[in-house]
């Protein structure tokens, strides 16, 4: 084991149950409300006017990356040692910095990511493909993001802390990758790379 797994490993086993769990009911209650939201998106792509496609496709991104698990609720660290215990002993902040500093892995990645929402809602540009290609691109991605979230429900059940720190980071990549970056602005898919990118350092 290396310095670095064997830093991650002790982190992740200073955490309490009770905070573990706390955090895998959060995750799992997004999953369940993406699950929702993707039942949603596919029946309203059936009858809307292609002129309205756009539009479209920012509501979905926007909406998936509204349910990924990037919140304190949603991390056993924050969960445990934040609000009356000021991250003292966070093992995350140890080994990662703290959240709350411009360059620690959650700042860089957070930050990406909020450019990435910010981009996208602000896209005002016009989809370069036919109609029917882009109801077919927002249709799986609609669907194969639908069936992520209820994989990571199910993955998260008997996960360790550890364990559930590399699940977040593979879902979230996951699903932003699903985002429909052809059918928005080059810019977009500029910013996805960089909350890839950031994830690296994620867990």
């Amino acid at each position: 084991m290396t310095d670095r797994a064997g830093e991650l490993k002790a982190a992740a086993e200073a955490i309490d149950p009770a905070a573990l769990q706390a955090a895998k009911d959060a995750i799992a209650a997004s999953c369940q409300e993406y699950g929702r939201w993707g039942d949603l998106f596919s029946s309203r792509l059936e009858c809307l006017p292609d002129e309205k496609l756009h539009q479209f496709a920012r509501a979905f991104a926007l909406t998936l990356m509204g349910q990924l698990p990037t919140r304190p609720g949603t991390c056993p660290f924050c969960i445990q040692y934040g609000r009356d215990r000021a991250c003292v002993g966070c093992g995350y902040a140890a080994t990662h910095g703290r959240c709350d500093e411009e360059d620690s892995a959650f700042s860089v990645f957070i930050e990406a990511f909020q450019e990435l929402g910010r981009v996208i809602y602000q896209d005002t540009g016009e989809i370069s493909c036919s109609a029917q290609q882009a109801r077919q691109m927002l249709y799986s991605c609609i669907k194969a993001s639908a069936r992520l979230a209820l994989q990571m429900e199910q993955a998260i059940d008997s996960a360790s802390t550890c364990d559930l720190m590399q699940l977040k980071a593979d879902y979230i990549r996951a699903m932003v990758e699903l985002i429909p970056a052809p059918l928005l602005s080059q810019e977009v898919a500029l910013r996805l790379q960089t909350v890839k990118k950031a994830l690296g350092n994620y867990w």
